[in-house]
């Protein structure tokens, strides 16, 4: 398992969502760091962050971490949360929100 940091153990979704902003990018010759979760996936849902592509939506290396969304295209998910909100920033809730739905309906969490 290559963690995107050693020694990383499963943490909850909600911390995973917290620390988007202090995971590395990867670059285009290597798997980029992606969020695997154990289901059904939820706010403490245990997950990873790992630096491995996924097989048959699951992480090789954990195999009860499902494969939920690379960390690049979660950091996407909120931008688009905040350009449709004018701007605002989300709260750690609302940033999980939109990532679970992303990651459950391949669609951005719509305004409401």
């Amino acid at each position: 398992m290559r963690a995107y940091r050693r020694g990383m153990t499963s943490q909850p979704l909600r911390q995973v969502v917290a620390e988007l902003d202090q995971i590395p990018p990867g670059d285009r010759y290597e798997p980029g760091p992606a969020i695997f979760a154990r289901l059904p996936w939820a706010p403490n849902a245990p997950s990873l962050v790992l630096l491995e592509d996924a097989v048959n939506g699951v992480a090789p290396s954990q195999p009860e971490f499902a494969y939920m969304l690379e960390v690049n295209l979660a950091r996407e998910v909120l931008e688009v949360w905040s350009a449709w909100r004018d701007g605002a920033r989300p709260s750690i809730d609302d940033a999980v929100d939109a990532i679970l739905h992303y990651a459950m309906h391949d669609a951005y969490l719509p305004v409401d």
